[in-house]
């Protein structure tokens, strides 16, 4: 009886959990912190503090403390990027917003590590799982049965989906990831018929609502994560017949592969919609880095701040003459810079390097499919970042998956984690 109300808890836990990793890029979430932040967010930072307790709580009662401690001494890096995090409340130009933003780094930290300390990566897609079933769901019955609502009317998209997302370019990322680990998923149920055709079927759904969003990042990250999958696949199932030779064509053929697209840029860009200015991005770009490198090159401009000024937001706007005022930067790296100036972004980019390196060293022990589940996890995070703000600012669900791919491979000599 406890097991099972434990378990209702837990699954009570990670559905908020993943509310509030998303809470500000769906519906009506995205709201400015210029003014009345602390009103704005208290019910947020009160539920972070309530969730992370709860998940401490969870993980006394499976006994996994002790394992967690020592995997955060094993990723102590981590902990200098969280508390340069926390020190900007001090330099901070909107010091509410700062704290909310730590709080939420604090809080979605402590249980992406848990979870991964907790659970298999097999397990792991049943959480997943349900999240993209209802997410999926809901997106089709907005845009279906409201498109004034979950379709974008007139310019600049068109009648592009967004689904329950206040953007195409955050709905479609989200469904590029779906489809992965529902292709994931037709792998685990490949012998189990009914569940394989609601695998199957949620594929094609989340692919189509990519494709519908009209976000070029999103159908190359599908496409992407597909390859990355088949690769994973078919090295996993013919890696015995493979010798050095065989290793060293293929890094010929990538290099080769990586030059033909560099160097046809404009035309592989075109296939997708994008012009080499990547939509007006790089403009963009070059103000927001000259603005930062001639404010707050160092330190930045608190956590989380920076975009949370409207008068930065229309000035950016002026600046680079846009029709419509940015929100973000369209870039998980520069919003890091702006907000944690250049010591902040060596630190994301060489915590991003070490967990891509551990995912890697994990796969390559372990040499099974699923294994790979977080090296394609951090694909996504490095690659959705580059021309998308999916690194801190607006939502934490990348910053989840990455915290929970370096924990889930975190080598220990305490045994396997505890299933629960």
């Amino acid at each position: 009886m406890l097991k099972k109300r434990l378990l209702i808890v837990e699954s009570i836990a990670y559905a908020l959990l993943f509310l509030l990793t998303i809470r500000r890029v769906i519906g009506n979430g995205l709201l400015s912190l210029e003014t009345q932040a602390f009103e704005k967010t208290i019910y947020e930072m009160a539920l972070w503090v309530l969730l992370t307790v709860i998940f401490l709580w969870i993980a006394h009662d499976l006994s996994i403390i002790r394992k967690m401690l020592a995997a955060w001494g094993k990723n102590w890096y981590i902990l200098i990027f969280i508390l340069f995090a926390l020190c900007s409340v001090i330099w901070s130009t909107n010091t509410i917003a700062s704290i909310y933003k730590g709080i939420s780094l604090v809080g979605c930290s402590v249980i992406a590590a848990f979870t991964g300390m907790a659970f298999s990566n097999k397990n792991l897609f049943r959480g997943f799982w349900w999240f993209f079933i209802f997410v999926t769901i809901a997106t089709f019955a907005m845009a279906l049965f409201f498109p004034g609502v979950g379709t974008h009317i007139g310019y600049p998209y068109y009648g592009a989906w967004r689904g329950i997302f206040w953007s195409k370019n955050y709905m479609g990322p989200f469904m590029a990831f779906g489809n992965l680990v529902f292709l994931f998923s037709i792998y685990l149920s490949w012998k189990k018929i009914p569940a394989l055709f609601g695998n199957i079927l949620f594929y094609l759904l989340t692919a189509l609502l990519a494709i519908l969003s009209k976000c070029a990042s999103a159908l190359i990250l599908m496409v992407i994560l597909n390859l990355g999958f088949l690769l994973v696949l078919t090295w996993v199932r013919w890696k015995m017949l493979l010798n050095k030779s065989h290793y060293i064509i293929g890094a010929i053929v990538s290099v080769l592969l990586i030059t033909i697209f560099f160097l046809n840029l404009n035309f592989f860009l075109g296939l997708v919609g994008r012009d080499p200015t990547l939509t007006g991005r790089y403009p963009l770009w070059s103000y927001l880095i000259h603005y930062g490198w001639t404010n707050h090159p160092i330190l930045g401009s608190g956590f989380g701040a920076t975009w949370e000024s409207n008068n930065f937001r229309d000035t950016t706007g002026i600046a680079v003459q846009w029709n419509l005022t940015p929100l973000v930067s369209d870039n998980g790296y520069i919003d890091i810079f702006l907000d944690l100036g250049l010591v902040g972004l060596v630190l994301a980019i060489s915590l991003i390097l070490f967990c891509l390196f551990r995912v890697v060293r994990y796969a390559l022990k372990e040499q099974t499919v699923i294994s790979f589940f977080p090296v394609l996890l951090m694909v996504f995070v490095i690659i959705v970042n580059l021309d998308l703000s999916f690194l801190l600012n607006l939502e934490f669900f990348a910053w989840f998956l990455m915290i929970f791919a370096l924990f889930s491979t975190t080598p220990l000599s305490l045994g396997h984690p505890a299933e629960p």
